[in-house]
């Protein structure tokens, strides 16, 4: 007889051919991807950043330059700096004779504390212990009412009382509401000479000094008119007499050699005069030292000639000046000076005959810089001066723009007596940490430029030893720390910008309500949403809005390395670069966006992304329009920012989400927000706009081949993810839909069970002896079980069977033991054949009996005594054809039998009650499964040409137009396999099979002649275990990625684990339904979830085992399970109903 071949064998190579070249071209793309990134990557175009200036750093030209500061022949003969004054102990003209020295604790060391610079306060906070007096600019003279206007920093303040410091605000005649630095002499003017004005403005002063318990009065009246230098003297006489009896001390700034200030009378009603000796050179002036020794000595020599030295405070530099050449001068920090000079690779040189600092550079705009400024080495050889000289003490000017260094000595006592006693180590000089300082700042604005990091400087440090002065510094390595260069000041304007997207639902949204008010914008994306929704993100830049860099997967860039942190900005402007064809200059850290940062966390990000080319455009309006968990809505989201705006209508860029959770009620608040400012003219600008620069700046075009494939690539990836993404849901959706209609379907056909419990043994017709059942055991190599299994056989209570036992060519003694153990029975009837495989062994025991009904069980199986009864039960008309049993495992004593056993309830036995109930049951087991002779031959018989016999003569009696039943009463015990392997060959057998007789019966499928079988099984067969568990392992890749993606995306992460968390629950349900019908343990169901996640892993390494054999098109055998008979024999005469 000439074998059979099988369903897909084929003896052609084509079939496999062709699919390992599709493969190899498919696995060349995946591996193409790799090297398209990689060097798009590495040759990523980072585009050149364009120079920023605020509108207030323009250069102005010098029509007038001050000259330079001369001294006469006979200065110069009189004043030879601190080293000489010192050596000689002589103090010149008036000091000669002066015999007073000021205690050193009643020795005034002070600090300007200005409101315009944060870093002022951050000094004092850090450096208040070295001080016994403070300055604040707190008072000012209202323009309208010329009254008194008090603006105090509670933060300060209450840092200040904490401390038990004397407090002197500074009342001043600066312009504070322009924000400029200009002394308005026309106000004072007013003040002074208006006597209800001026008595009006020395009451609040008294007044405020009471309320908030402050010491004292420090006045700054400057830029004074000719009709204001006489009066001046009146209201100083009057506030000194009205201050003075309530115990408050009254000081007073004075500019050197002015004659608008007649100082020796003015003295007289001060406490203290602080004498501003610097801006030698200023800003309008010829460039030069800030404050030269020579100078200082000579400004307080000749205020000395005037009034007690014990009055004067000497007021010292902490800053400097940078002149470009032709123009004014731009004020610096001792911190923007060094900066600016590791910027330019500049040598910075400490002039020992001026004792300041200085350095020369040409900026990217070909204009040569000469920079003076004041540092510590400077400021020690003035205090050493002033405190020798027998002032009152010094006062820094200012606060938050001094080199560091000066606190290591501001506390101290530095004159010859006290030196001696307690020398100064000048070895602290020659160090600076910078990294643990607050940063700096230059300018104003929320758009940000690194301009230095922190970095440890040397310093050599020369002194003189005689004398205790710093004779020479040589900078080595230069001490910085973070100094940041803000631009963007907002002109009654705001900047709408929009963090974490592109999302599929809030971003089209407010896409669409930006379009509808004509209003600008910026998007500042996450890569791995914008790969996601690409269509979206090239809408973004198609509609001509701006696109920011807010990282790939949204870390926390303070606390990630440096490679991690620059593949987070490259990905993502890649992926804008090959989206839109234009890269990005604008950058926005995850987390950090504060256009003020003062923490390492905040300045990190900016750091790291200004080597990137960005810059970073930071927020000040923040409404926390992502904090849903407290209530957020749109009202409160538009509350905090005309809150925030009106407080300062000076910063302007606002800080919103349209990704990375619910943002509902962002998209609810926007056309409110754009409402608000409508209504009041305020405009809307870009940030280009503000940076005053175009759009093609912001975001230059760039042009590349690679780019191109790459951007090629990303399309192909983003369609392969919306493909799997899809895939993974419908996989959920169609999983839980199949659970659902299966447990309804299960449950009415166990209720209908329960209505017609017991049937009559049906009348056989047509049997050589009448109600005759034959029972047929096919077995091959089955030694170990095959005696066990027919004496269980032979306790079947039904009145008339025979057992035919066929041995299909066994190499073992499996027909030796059988022959042996019932060659005289006559129930048992015994037959050898070649080995031709299950389906022959099967026909073959059918040929032999000549009964109506055939049982057929595999070899391993063991049935309740009255299994066959109740198999029999079913047969209640002719056009049944065959009915199923129920499959138990019997050896549950490994992790793997005990999940074949949920397996077996939950979903073989299960599925089966289901389908009896519309007739579509596919596979009557072959380990228990009752057939009408007549329905088999009918059908074909057992066919070789599938490895699943028992599924494909199922579907070819249903074919024929016969009923299925299932019997859950009739229980089979079986034998599961308990090795990995054993399982894995098992079950592919089945897969294969199933595919087979699938393939086999394809014109069946959606065939409505076939009702059920078609309709319902079929689909089932090709949805749910093929389809779907051929994507499944993809779609599970996706679920593990989605996971990892919207980690931070509550939203999101709750919907994919909610869609997942109720296929699991229903699974669980309908489980729990199963084993009730079954009356199985509960318990085991403990083993459900592991089983679920663990076990169907394993089958999808089946699947497509049996996929690749079935493209190679080879022949397979019935194959062989190693046996083990851990099933125990049953005994028992009687099964309760299940």
């Amino acid at each position: 007889m000439q074998k059979q071949r099988q369903i897909f064998q084929t003896s052609s190579r084509l079939r496999w051919n062709s699919f390992k070249w599709i493969s190899r071209l498919f696995l060349f793309f995946l591996v193409l991807i790799i090297p398209v990134v990689w060097i798009a990557m590495a040759n990523l175009i980072k585009p050149d950043l364009p120079t920023l200036k605020n509108e207030d750093s323009v250069y102005r030209k010098l029509v007038h330059p001050a000259q330079d500061v001369s001294f006469s022949k006979k200065e110069f003969k009189k004043y030879h700096g601190f080293e000489d004054f010192l050596k000689i102990k002589k103090r010149n003209s008036f000091l000669a004779a002066v015999e007073k020295i000021v205690p050193f604790n009643d020795r005034v060391r002070a600090g300007f504390l200005v409101d315009w610079d944060p870093q002022s306060l951050y000094s004092l906070q850090n450096h208040i212990d070295k001080m016994n007096m403070v300055l604040p600019e707190w008072f000012f003279i209202d323009p309208q009412a010329d009254t008194l206007k008090p603006i105090i920093d509670q933060e300060a303040y209450k840092l200040m009382k904490q401390h038990h410091i004397r407090i002197i605000p500074t009342i001043s005649n600066v312009d504070y509401m322009a924000h400029n630095g200009n002394f308005d002499g026309k106000r004072v003017d007013r003040v002074l000479n208006q006597s209800a004005k001026k008595e009006r403005l020395i009451h609040d002063i008294l007044k405020y000094l009471r309320r908030d318990t402050l010491q004292g009065i420090n006045i700054d009246f400057e830029e004074l008119k000719e009709s204001s230098v006489g009066p001046m003297l009146a209201f100083q006489k009057e506030i000194y007499d009205s201050l003075h009896k309530n115990g408050y001390i009254v000081t007073q700034d004075i500019l050197p050699s002015d004659d608008n200030y007649n100082t020796k009378e003015l003295a007289k009603y001060n406490d203290y005069m602080f004498l501003m000796a610097y801006d030698q050179h200023y800003s309008n002036s010829l460039p030069g030292p800030i404050s030269e020794q020579k100078w200082i000595e000579k400004v307080l020599d000749e205020m000395a000639k005037e009034i007690p030295s014990e009055k004067i405070v000497l007021c010292m530099a902490g800053y400097g000046y940078d002149w470009p050449e032709g123009d004014e001068a731009t004020p610096v920090t001792y911190q923007t000076a060094l900066s600016i000079a590791v910027q330019n690779k500049a040598v910075i040189d400490y002039d020992n005959n001026s004792y300041n600092s200085t350095f020369e550079y040409t900026d990217n705009n070909g204009i040569h810089h000469k920079v003076y400024f004041e540092d510590a080495g400077g400021n020690f050889n003035t205090m050493r001066f002033a405190d020798e000289f027998g002032t009152a003490g010094v006062a820094l000017w200012r606060l938050g723009a001094e080199d560091e260094r000066l606190w290591s000595f501001y506390n101290r006592n530095l004159s010859n007596e006290a030196l001696k006693k307690s020398p100064f180590d000048f070895s602290i000089l020659a160090t600076f940490d910078g990294t643990t300082e607050a940063p700096n700042y230059i300018g104003d604005g929320e758009i940000l430029n690194i301009v230095s990091e922190p970095q440890v400087g040397q310093i050599d440090i020369e002194k003189d030893d005689t004398e205790n002065l710093v004779s020479e510094e040589t900078y080595k390595k230069l001490p910085t720390r973070y100094v940041i260069q803000k631009f963007g000041n907002v002109n009654n304007e705001v900047i709408l910008t929009f963090d974490d997207g592109p999302d599929p639902d809030y971003t089209p949204k407010i896409l669409d309500i930006l379009k509808k008010e004509k209003i600008p914008a910026a998007f500042f994306i996450v890569g791995m949403n914008a790969e996601e929704h690409l269509p979206i993100l090239k809408r973004i830049y198609r509609e001509g809005y701006e696109i920011g860099n807010h990282t790939f997967t949204h870390p926390n860039m303070a606390a990630v390395s440096d490679r991690r942190a620059e593949t987070e900005m490259d990905a993502t402007r890649l992926l804008i670069e090959s989206a839109t064809g234009r890269s990005t200059i604008l950058f926005r850290a995850p987390y950090n966006a504060d256009a003020e940062p003062t923490k390492a966390e905040e300045l990190k990000p900016v750091a790291r992304s200004r080597k990137e080319n960005y810059y970073t455009i930071g927020e000040s309006i923040d409404p926390d329009d992502w904090d849903t968990e407290h209530g957020v809505n749109s009202d409160s989201i538009l509350n905090r920012i005309v809150r925030h705006y009106e407080a300062y209508p000076d910063k302007g860029i606002i800080l919103l989400h349209d990704a990375g959770g619910n943002r509902k009620a962002t998209v609810e608040a926007l056309p409110k927000i754009i409402h608000y400012f409508k209504s009041r003219n305020i405009g809307f600008t870009t940030i280009a706009s503000l940076l005053h620069k175009t759009r093609d700046e912001v975001m230059p075009p760039v042009q590349s081949n690679i780019l191109t494939l790459n951007g090629w690539v990303s399309e192909v990836v983003y369609w392969i993810e919306r493909l799997l993404k899809g895939a993974f849901l419908l996989a959920i959706f169609l999983g839980l839909g199949k659970i659902m209609v299966m447990g309804i379907m299960a449950t009415i056909q166990f209720v209908k069970w329960k209505k017609d419990q017991t049937s009559p043994i049906p009348v056989l017709i047509g049997a050589v002896e009448k109600g005759l059942v034959s029972i047929i055991v096919p077995a091959y190599n089955e030694e170990i079980n095959a005696v066990k299994t027919i004496r269980n056989l032979l306790l079947q209570d039904y009145p008339l069977f025979e057992i035919i036992f066929i041995d299909d060519g066994s190499t073992d003694n499996t027909y030796k033991v059988v022959k042996n153990e019932f060659a005289e029975n006559k129930q048992v009837k015994i037959f050898t054949k070649t080995n031709g495989g299950k389906a022959t062994a099967l026909n073959y025991g059918i040929e032999k009996s000549g009964s109506a009904f055939v049982v057929c069980i595999d070899a391993d199986t063991q049935l309740y005594a009255d299994a066959v009864s109740q198999l029999m039960k079913k047969f209640t008309n002719e056009k049944i054809g065959a009915v199923a049993g129920m499959v138990k495992i019997g050896n549950e004593n490994t992790v793997l039998t005990r999940w074949q056993s949920i397996e077996y309830t939950t979903a073989q036995n299960f599925d089966r009650r289901a389908f009896d109930l519309i007739n579509s049951i596919t596979v009557v087991p072959g380990a228990i499964g009752a057939f009408r002779s007549s329905a088999i031959i009918e059908a074909g018989g057992f066919t070789m040409d599938t490895l699943a016999e028992d599924c494909d003569l199922t579907i070819r009696i249903l074919r024929c137009g016969y009923i299925i039943r299932n019997c859950a009463e009739a229980v089979a015990i079986t034998e599961a396999p308990e090795t990995l392997k054993q399982l894995m060959k098992q079950r592919f057998r089945w897969s294969y099979g199933i595919m087979q007789s699938l393939w086999k019966n394809k014109d069946a499928c959606f065939n409505p002649r076939y009702k059920g079988l078609g309709m319902v099984a079929l689909p089932n067969m090709l949805l749910f275990q093929v389809m779907i568990p051929l994507i499944a392992p993809l779609a599970d890749v996706v679920f593990i990625i989605s996971l990892i993606v919207n980690r931070n995306d509550p939203e999101s992460m709750h919907h994919i684990l909610g869609y997942y968390g109720l296929f699991l629950l229903v699974d669980v349900a309908v489980s729990v339904i199963a084993f009730a019908f079954e009356k199985e343990k509960f318990t085991k169901l403990i083993w459900l979830i592991p089983q679920r996640f663990a076990y169907r892993q394993l089958m999808y390494v089946v699947l497509f085992r049996s996929i690749r054999k079935i493209i190679k098109g080879e022949g397979q055998g019935w194959g062989v399970l190693k046996r083990t008979g851990h099933v125990k024999i049953i005994t028992v005469s009687k099964v309760q109903p299940q």
